[in-house]
């Protein structure tokens, strides 16, 4: 079959994005091409990609598309780049339903790439619900035409920015473009360090938001590495004695972008994924971060906020800071490394009620809890409180340490301004 195809008057002419087009139309069945109709190739102002608009019989779609695409498509390690399908939620069955009705759906993205799952060489990008509820409907023998916009020939970057623009359409996080940045520009890394350490599960990916998982994000573990090794430069220059005599500021990422401090971090060293006192940090941490949740679904007090207590904006910056801050005070060290013990009468090890409901007496009353906010004061008292308990292995976060440790804190910021007339 002879496939008419012509570049529009706004893009450049490229041989192999021309050849890819009449692959595919030549392979897939598309309405254009059955009513003999002249298909045009058309190329993005920003980005530069090729595409095309088609219309797809639901079921010719339903056996290519791709709901597992990957950003990195020849790294077997790069996991899928879209955000969980929502199954159960109302909007998508309402579609569900509209499409077994005979709804037609339009400007689902795809990408047509043969280089892995061949079988399925359209890669949704943006439309992977709309993708799922007309593979649902095709299994009730509903059929109509669909609107596609098919890519081809797309680079690395190209792939990243449609990915990331196409979910924007369904008022995506910050945790999925976190995500997305991370394994496109930097790799796997951080995710096979997470895994390794027990941060996340083996095979398990970064959760494409907060707010319904209770697993690291991509910002937290940014956070981590980045605080270990700040805690580390600054704590080689520090005596045992120096310790506990300055106000330490734990480090929080920026989340939707890719964090400059992070970015410096791990380009100066391509051997920090191999560090031995980062590996163990990772581990004693992944040990307390499920120490805590498990402890707390035990419990008569199981809220989500408690479980997740490790993992909260100030607690984990905090730990990672100190953690890298002992590394040359090894004693200190594995004091902080040991899972605390419980308070008296609490179920935890951090002790997650005592510090929702802590106040200190110079406090505002709006003050919400130690460890609640992500704000530099609370990072402030958390990386104290963990710095305190360190001389003692048997330390417990009850009321007295925590107060004695955010005292602590306040008494060093008025030291350091100075008198005042």
């Amino acid at each position: 079959m002879i496939v008419k195809t012509v570049f529009d008057q706004s893009s450049t002419a490229n041989s192999d994005v021309e050849n890819a087009v009449g692959e595919f139309l030549n392979k897939v069945e598309t309405l254009e091409v059955s009513q003999g109709n002249k298909v045009i190739i058309h190329q993005d102002g920003v980005e530069k990609s090729y595409y095309i608009r088609c219309c797809l019989l639901g079921k010719t779609a339903t056996s290519l598309v791709d709901l597992n695409a990957r950003l990195i498509p020849e790294s077997p390690d790069s996991y899928r780049a879209n955000r969980e399908l929502l199954l159960k939620n109302k909007t998508f069955l309402r579609m569900s339903q509209d499409a077994a009705g005979g709804r037609e759906f339009n400007d689902i993205i795809v990408e047509y790439n043969n280089s892995y799952s061949p079988g399925k060489p359209l890669k949704v990008w943006g439309g992977q619900h709309r993708s799922r509820a007309i593979q649902l409907a095709s299994e009730k023998e509903i059929s109509r035409y669909h609107g596609f916009r098919v890519y081809f020939c797309l680079t690395k970057e190209q792939r990243s920015a449609l990915a990331l623009v196409s979910n924007t359409n369904i008022n995506v996080s910050n945790d999925l473009f976190d995500r997305a940045l991370e394994e496109t520009i930097i790799g796997p890394y951080l995710r096979n360090w997470c895994q390794h350490v027990g941060l996340l599960a083996q095979g398990e990916d970064f959760p494409d938001t907060k707010s319904s998982s209770e697993r690291v994000t991509t910002q937290l573990a940014r956070t981590f590495i980045v605080n270990f090794f700040l805690g580390k430069k600054r704590g080689a220059e520090l005596s045992s004695e120096q310790l506990d005599k300055n106000v330490y500021e734990p480090y929080l990422c920026l989340s939707g972008v890719l964090d400059e401090q992070y970015a410096a971090i791990i380009s100066q060293d391509n051997k920090l994924w191999d560090d031995k006192g980062l590996e163990e940090a990772g581990k004693a941490f992944a040990i307390l971060n499920k120490a805590q949740s498990e402890s707390i679904k035990k419990s008569s007090i199981n809220r989500k906020s408690y479980r997740t207590k490790a993992i909260t904006l100030s607690v984990l910056p905090a730990w990672a800071y100190i953690a890298g801050l002992l590394q040359k005070h090894p004693s200190r060290l594995k004091n902080h490394l040991i899972v605390p013990k419980p308070t008296k009468g609490e179920p935890d090890p951090l002790n997650a009620r005592e510090m929702s409901q802590y106040k200190h007496d110079k406090d505002l009353p709006t003050y919400r809890g130690l460890g609640n906010r992500s704000s530099m004061a609370d990072r402030q008292r958390m990386a104290q409180v963990f710095l305190a308990r360190s001389l003692d292995s048997g330390a417990t976060f009850d009321k007295k340490l925590i107060n004695k440790a955010v005292s602590t804190v306040i008494g060093l910021k008025v030291l350091s301004d100075g008198y005042t007339q």
